[in-house]
């Protein structure tokens, strides 16, 4: 990975503000003096040092402040696998993520808590397929919230480590090296200080492997982050998340204004981090105050309580692949690299496929683009196939025209519409309803017959309603 590094500091702002603004004091002492009796050395000395104190004291007094040292270029892209079942399509993903990654950060098991009882959940990871990975392959540790209290010794923490050093041995037994331990864990963030008692632990269980924790956007301003984060070699800012009340009005799992801010605020601790970006989208349920009462995501089956409200949350690639751009242009220099979450498997149905997040790393909006396909010959089924790269469509038509026959009969399938005048049908999905279709997926929308056979063409495009 190459890039560029600008970095200004006090001392060239001091040197500047002497240059600038005591030239003209020096200047004119040295016109005070007659004519034929030059400074000496020692005296231009004493006017160096004089000129340069008063620069120094006026730069601590006006706040000539350093600009933020920046990088700029190629980062580093890493992809989380969460998945704990390694089926064929999860074995597929990571063999392709081989291929469009820098690595993967595989989660190797979950500590629930049954009470104050924990328990683990492991994952059944395919170790020969990490063994052939020719990339850096990193393990991860989640731990559900938990309450406290907080121990560096006592039977929770060592049943943390416990855990750790279990994972640890299992990738050694298998001839896997392990890149990086990572800790998942979302504290509270007024418990950052009791939490610095488990990182302690874990991080003696982890040596000499590097260890990075996750962190919230929550705890930045908090005081006790500068010393928890130091006890890691860095740190993962999530900047996605589903809101825990109704009342946030989010509507997005990034919000890339917020991200934007809560990433210069994590480049001034000094201290080497990353950040994770989501490429997913889910379904939260909502109680009748507003709180949440759980997520439905890829994997996750949930029975929602009588009387939830759910709502739809999603990452809007454009706004994403944006922000990723700016990245590679100007970013804090102590920002090391993305970190995708998660890796696409072809059996997720809420969650990118590899041409948008392909498109998205590389601070491209991915492309949109459908084909419409025909079917048979009398009569017709209509379809719309997604041949970009974008995973969800605004508007959507489709225009079926042609020659040598009526149409008898015809219908749109739930989600369209459908209106035929000479010779033309045009099927529209209904307004207000986007259409999610992944990259390479095909959908049908209706069909036609006819008294005869007919000659005919479709063309499918996409367009913006109203509003968007």
């Amino acid at each position: 990975m190459t890039g560029h590094v600008l970095n200004t500091s006090v001392v060239s702002c001091a040197a500047a503000a002497r240059e600038r603004d005591f030239t003209i004091l020096l200047h004119n002492d040295v016109h005070t003096l007659p004519p034929d009796d030059p400074p000496s050395g020692a005296e231009r000395l004493a006017h160096f040092f004089l000129s340069s104190l008063i620069a120094l004291a006026l730069v601590g007094l006006f706040g000539c402040h350093p600009s933020t040292t920046t990088a700029s270029g190629p980062l580093s892209q890493r992809g989380y696998l969460w998945q704990r079942a390694w089926n064929p399509a999860v074995l597929a993903a990571a063999q392709e993520a081989e291929k469009r990654m820098d690595g993967m950060v595989i989660i190797g098991a979950e500590i629930l808590w049954n009470g104050s009882a924990p328990a683990t959940n492991r994952a059944n990871i395919d170790w020969p397929t990490l063994k052939k990975a020719q990339k850096p392959i990193a393990l991860a540790l989640r731990i559900a919230p938990y309450p406290g209290p907080f121990s560096e010794d006592d039977s929770t923490a060592n049943y943390i480590t416990g855990v750790v050093k279990s994972l640890m041995t299992d990738a050694k037994a298998h001839g896997l090296t392990i890149s990086e331990f990572q800790l998942d864990f979302d504290c509270a963030q007024k418990k950052l200080s009791g939490y610095t008692l488990w990182l302690k632990a874990v991080r003696t269980a982890v040596l000499p492997t590097r260890f990075v924790i996750t962190a919230l956007p929550a705890w930045l301003n908090e005081p006790e982050l500068s010393p928890l984060v130091r006890l890691a070699d860095g740190f993962v800012l999530q900047v996605h998340s589903v809101p825990v009340s109704t009342q946030s009005g989010q509507s997005f799992l990034l919000d890339t204004g917020l991200a934007r801010k809560w990433i210069q605020k994590a480049g001034s601790f000094q201290i080497p981090f990353s950040v994770a970006l989501p490429t997913y989208r889910c379904l939260a349920g909502y109680d009748g105050s507003g709180k949440l009462v759980g997520v439905l995501m890829d994997g996750v089956d949930l029975a929602w309580p009588p009387g939830t409200r759910t709502l739809e949350f999603s990452t809007d690639a454009d706004d994403t692949a944006t922000l990723v751009n700016e990245l590679l242009s100007s970013r804090p220099r102590e920002l090391k690299e993305l970190i995708w979450y998660r890796i696409p498997v072809a059996t997720d149905q809420r969650n990118w496929r590899w041409p948008t997040l392909t498109a998205v790393m590389a601070g491209r909006k991915p492309t949109h683009q459908l084909q419409a396909v025909q079917r048979g010959d009398n009569p017709i089924d209509i379809s719309v196939k997604n041949t970009g790269e974008a995973d969800k469509q605004v508007g959507a038509r489709v225009t079926v025209t042609w020659t040598g026959a009526s149409i008898v009969a015809f219908d749109a399938l739930p989600g369209w519409t459908v209106i035929t005048k000479n010779e033309r049908a045009v099927f529209t999905r209904i307004d207000g309803s986007q259409m999610e279709l992944p990259p390479g997926s095909e959908r049908s929308v209706g069909w036609l017959r006819f008294d005869r056979l007919a000659h005919g063409a479709s063309v499918a495009e996409e367009f913006s309603l109203p509003g968007r």
